[in-house]
């Protein structure tokens, strides 16, 4: 964890801040000055890194990374194709680099949609696996840290679920800005602190996940952090993700705990277990244009 007083991770405004809760030895806390939710103290930079690089990452052991993420491949490819969609209203064709592609079920997806698509991460064992089915499109390391792509020029950046884990979000969007196109897009998929999931579930919401999400948006706060970075916002809306029934039983007896006990796990029978369905995760999905040249 950092030393010193808390800063806002938006407008650098010094604590106290407002005190929502706490967990895994964190607060979280509100920034009367901007509204933004985030963690106190902020993890370290190399807290964090040491966290995307470890093996079990995508394994989603001890509540951090990602559960069954091999296993839920289809899933996550339903996911990814409707953010394609959608991104594909205002660019329907190009280069695409997406930060944080863990496996490359994003990069399959816009590559089936006739993109040409590029991917980052910082976990070796997911760029080892990417780089597999995207052989010269998958790379280890920062935005800033990849020669492969410093003097190439993309459409899109795509990150999901990316900058609730940035305790610097400002620098990576214009890093961000210096390879993107003139009215290129950068697009962000985000926990969004105000859904209604988030208000109805509490301390118990799916994306308190400690401590790699250091930084909790709204669409306000996501806005103020894009226009203050060069960048402005095209849409806000409510991002959806498919999941197996039984995970999301999983999920949902996890949520009503102790009151779920009662009620037998139907999603389980035979005839369930295999359907997918289309959930929201209290998320949000933004696009924003970038204004530099």
């Amino acid at each position: 964890m950092s030393d010193g007083p808390s800063v806002c991770i938006l407008c650098a405004e010094k604590g106290p801040f407002k005190r929502r809760g706490e967990k895994g030895g964190y607060g979280i806390e509100e920034c009367p000055a901007c509204g933004l939710v985030q963690l106190v103290p902020t993890p370290t930079p190399e807290t964090l890194r040491a966290l995307y690089e470890g093996d079990t990452y995508f394994d989603g052991e001890a509540g951090t990374g990602y559960s069954e993420y091999e296993d839920q491949e289809e899933e996550y490819l339903a996911t990814f194709r409707e953010d394609v969609r959608r991104i594909g209203e205002f660019i329907p064709s190009g280069r695409i680099l997406e930060v944080g592609c863990g496996y490359g079920y994003f990069l399959q997806a816009a590559e089936e949609a006739g993109y040409d698509a590029y991917g980052i991460d910082l976990s070796p064992m997911a760029v080892e696996w990417a780089a597999k089915r995207h052989p010269d499109r998958v790379f280890l390391g920062l935005l800033e840290e990849v020669p492969e792509i410093q003097d190439q020029k993309y459409d899109v950046i795509f990150g999901s679920h990316l900058i609730e884990h940035l305790t610097e979000p400002s620098d990576f969007l214009r890093q961000a800005g210096k390879l993107l196109r003139p009215g290129g897009l950068v697009v962000m998929v985000t926990p969004n602190i105000k859904s209604l999931l988030s208000r109805v579930s509490g301390s118990r919401w799916v994306s308190y996940k400690i401590p790699e999400h250091v930084s909790y948006y709204d669409p306000g706060t996501i806005t103020t952090l894009l226009n203050r970075t060069g960048y402005t916002v095209r849409s806000v809306d409510s991002a959806y993700q498919y999941y197996a029934l039984p995970f999301i039983g999983t999920r949902v007896r996890e949520l009503l705990n102790p009151v779920s006990r009662v009620v037998p796990p139907v999603e389980r029978l035979k005839a369930l277990r295999d359907r997918k369905i289309r959930v929201t995760s209290g998320s949000m999905r933004v696009l924003a244009a970038w204004n530099g040249e």
